[in-house]
C-alpha cells in the first residue's frame, strides 16, 4: 500500500483491497464485475481508499443482509441517492429565511 502522489488517498493492488475487506478474492472481482467499484486503469489494477471503503460497505451489507452482490449494489445506489438527498435539504434549509411570527400580536 502506497500514498498517492497528493497525499490524499491510499493506493492499494487489489490483493490488498481483500486483504483489508476480509472477503474472498472472487467477492471482489463480482464487485468490481457489477461495477459497485469503478477505477479508472483496470489493467494496473489500483484502488484507493475510497474504493476500500466502498467494499467494507458492501462486505457490511452482504454479512448483516446476506445480500447478493447484484443486490448490493442497488443498496448502495439508494444509500448514495439518498444522502445527496439529505445534502440537497440541508443546503436548500440553510438558504430559506425563516419567518417567525408573534402570534401575541396577531389576537
Amino acid at each position: 500500500m502506497k500514498h498517492s502522489p497528493e497525499f490524499t488517498d491510499i493506493i492499494m493492488s487489489l490483493d490488498e483491497l481483500v486483504s483489508a475487506c476480509g472477503q474472498e478474492r472472487q467477492w471482489v472481482i463480482e464487485l468490481i464485475e457489477e461495477d459497485i467499484i469503478k477505477y479508472d486503469v483496470p489493467e494496473r489494477e489500483q484502488f484507493t481508499g475510497y474504493q476500500l471503503t466502498t467494499v467494507r460497505r458492501a462486505s457490511r451489507l452482504s454479512r448483516d443482509f446476506e445480500a447478493s452482490v447484484p443486490a448490493i449494489g442497488l443498496i448502495l445506489d439508494l444509500l448514495n441517492e439518498l444522502e445527496q438527498l439529505r445534502q440537497f435539504k440541508r443546503q436548500l434549509d440553510m438558504q430559506t429565511p425563516v419567518i417567525e411570527i408573534d402570534i401575541n400580536h396577531l389576537k
